[in-house]
Protein backbone atom coordinates (compact mmCIF):
# COMPACT_ATOMS: atom_id res chain seq x y z
CA UNK A 1 0.00 0.00 0.00
CA UNK A 2 2.77 2.37 0.90
CA UNK A 3 4.62 1.58 -2.29
CA UNK A 4 1.50 2.32 -4.36
CA UNK A 5 1.06 5.67 -2.65
CA UNK A 6 4.74 6.52 -3.19
CA UNK A 7 4.64 5.55 -6.85
CA UNK A 8 1.44 7.56 -7.41
CA UNK A 9 2.95 10.59 -5.66
CA UNK A 10 6.17 10.24 -7.63
CA UNK A 11 4.23 10.00 -10.89
CA UNK A 12 2.19 13.10 -10.02
CA UNK A 13 5.30 15.10 -9.13
CA UNK A 14 7.13 14.07 -12.30
CA UNK A 15 4.07 14.95 -14.41
CA UNK A 16 3.99 18.44 -12.89
CA UNK A 17 7.73 18.94 -13.37
CA UNK A 18 7.75 17.74 -16.99
CA UNK A 19 8.44 20.59 -19.37
CA UNK A 20 5.66 21.46 -21.74
CA UNK A 21 6.31 22.73 -25.24
CA UNK A 22 4.98 26.19 -25.90
CA UNK A 23 2.25 26.34 -28.47
CA UNK A 24 3.09 28.27 -31.62
CA UNK A 25 1.47 31.69 -31.46
CA UNK A 26 -0.91 32.61 -34.25
CA UNK A 27 -1.51 35.99 -35.79
CA UNK A 28 -4.14 37.53 -33.56
CA UNK A 29 -6.43 40.46 -34.11
CA UNK A 30 -4.31 42.67 -31.87
CA UNK A 31 -1.22 42.02 -33.99
CA UNK A 32 -3.08 42.92 -37.18
CA UNK A 33 -4.39 46.09 -35.56
CA UNK A 34 -0.88 47.10 -34.38
CA UNK A 35 0.55 46.49 -37.84
CA UNK A 36 -2.24 48.51 -39.49
CA UNK A 37 -1.80 51.44 -37.12
CA UNK A 38 1.97 51.38 -37.69
CA UNK A 39 1.49 51.44 -41.46
CA UNK A 40 -0.95 54.35 -41.20
CA UNK A 41 1.54 56.27 -39.05
CA UNK A 42 4.29 55.75 -41.64
CA UNK A 43 2.03 56.94 -44.49
CA UNK A 44 0.90 59.95 -42.43
CA UNK A 45 4.55 60.82 -41.68
CA UNK A 46 5.40 60.69 -45.41
CA UNK A 47 2.45 62.94 -46.29
CA UNK A 48 3.33 65.39 -43.50
CA UNK A 49 6.99 65.61 -44.54
CA UNK A 50 5.94 66.19 -48.17
CA UNK A 51 3.62 68.98 -47.10
CA UNK A 52 6.34 70.50 -44.92
CA UNK A 53 8.82 70.35 -47.82
CA UNK A 54 6.40 72.07 -50.19
CA UNK A 55 5.70 74.81 -47.63
CA UNK A 56 9.38 75.49 -46.98
CA UNK A 57 10.33 76.05 -50.61
CA UNK A 58 9.60 79.34 -52.33
CA UNK A 59 7.12 78.62 -55.11
CA UNK A 60 7.13 80.50 -58.38
CA UNK A 61 10.82 81.05 -59.05
CA UNK A 62 10.69 80.36 -62.76
CA UNK A 63 13.44 81.79 -64.98
CA UNK A 64 11.10 82.81 -67.81
CA UNK A 65 9.05 85.18 -65.65
CA UNK A 66 9.46 88.95 -65.69
CA UNK A 67 10.10 88.79 -61.95
CA UNK A 68 13.03 86.67 -60.77
CA UNK A 69 13.96 85.88 -57.18
CA UNK A 70 17.75 86.15 -57.18
CA UNK A 71 18.43 85.39 -53.52
CA UNK A 72 16.45 84.65 -50.41
CA UNK A 73 17.20 84.52 -46.68
CA UNK A 74 14.86 83.25 -43.98
CA UNK A 75 14.84 85.44 -40.88
CA UNK A 76 12.25 83.46 -38.97
CA UNK A 77 9.42 81.03 -39.55
CA UNK A 78 7.34 83.63 -41.40
CA UNK A 79 9.86 86.36 -42.19
CA UNK A 80 12.11 86.49 -45.27
CA UNK A 81 14.39 88.84 -47.13
CA UNK A 82 14.46 88.54 -50.92
CA UNK A 83 16.48 90.15 -53.65
CA UNK A 84 14.12 90.38 -56.58
CA UNK A 85 15.03 91.37 -60.13
CA UNK A 86 12.39 93.27 -62.08
CA UNK A 87 13.12 94.97 -65.44
CA UNK A 88 16.88 94.51 -64.91
CA UNK A 89 16.75 96.29 -61.55
CA UNK A 90 17.24 94.57 -58.20
CA UNK A 91 15.14 95.28 -55.11
CA UNK A 92 15.51 94.16 -51.50
CA UNK A 93 12.08 93.04 -50.31
CA UNK A 94 11.02 92.13 -46.78
CA UNK A 95 8.21 89.63 -46.38
CA UNK A 96 6.34 88.97 -43.14
CA UNK A 97 3.13 87.10 -42.36
CA UNK A 98 1.09 90.28 -42.80
CA UNK A 99 3.05 92.51 -45.20
CA UNK A 100 5.44 92.76 -48.15
CA UNK A 101 7.62 95.86 -48.20
CA UNK A 102 10.37 97.16 -50.49
CA UNK A 103 13.36 97.91 -48.26
CA UNK A 104 15.89 99.12 -50.84
CA UNK A 105 16.28 99.60 -54.61
CA UNK A 106 19.81 98.92 -55.83
CA UNK A 107 21.45 101.10 -58.52
CA UNK A 108 23.82 98.34 -59.61
CA UNK A 109 23.12 94.60 -59.43
CA UNK A 110 24.27 93.30 -56.07
CA UNK A 111 23.93 89.64 -56.92
CA UNK A 112 24.53 88.34 -60.40
CA UNK A 113 22.22 85.40 -61.02
CA UNK A 114 24.25 82.25 -61.43
CA UNK A 115 23.26 79.48 -63.78
CA UNK A 116 22.93 76.45 -61.56
CA UNK A 117 23.69 72.96 -62.77
CA UNK A 118 21.31 71.58 -60.17
CA UNK A 119 18.09 70.37 -61.80
CA UNK A 120 14.81 71.90 -60.66
CA UNK A 121 11.98 69.69 -59.51
CA UNK A 122 11.93 66.33 -57.79
CA UNK A 123 11.77 64.24 -60.97
CA UNK A 124 14.81 65.93 -62.48
CA UNK A 125 16.75 65.67 -59.22
CA UNK A 126 15.92 61.98 -58.96
CA UNK A 127 16.95 61.42 -62.58
CA UNK A 128 20.25 63.25 -61.98
CA UNK A 129 20.91 61.23 -58.81
CA UNK A 130 20.27 57.94 -60.63
CA UNK A 131 22.57 59.00 -63.45
CA UNK A 132 25.25 59.96 -60.92
CA UNK A 133 24.98 56.56 -59.24
CA UNK A 134 25.23 54.82 -62.62
CA UNK A 135 28.53 56.49 -63.48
Amino acid sequence: MLSETLSTATAAISAEAAPTLPSTPGLGGGDVLNMGVSMLLVVAMIVFLGWLYSRSRFVGSGSSDAINVVATRALGPKERLLIVEVAEQQLLVGITASAVQTLHVFDKPVVIEQQSNAPAGFANRLRAAVQEIGK
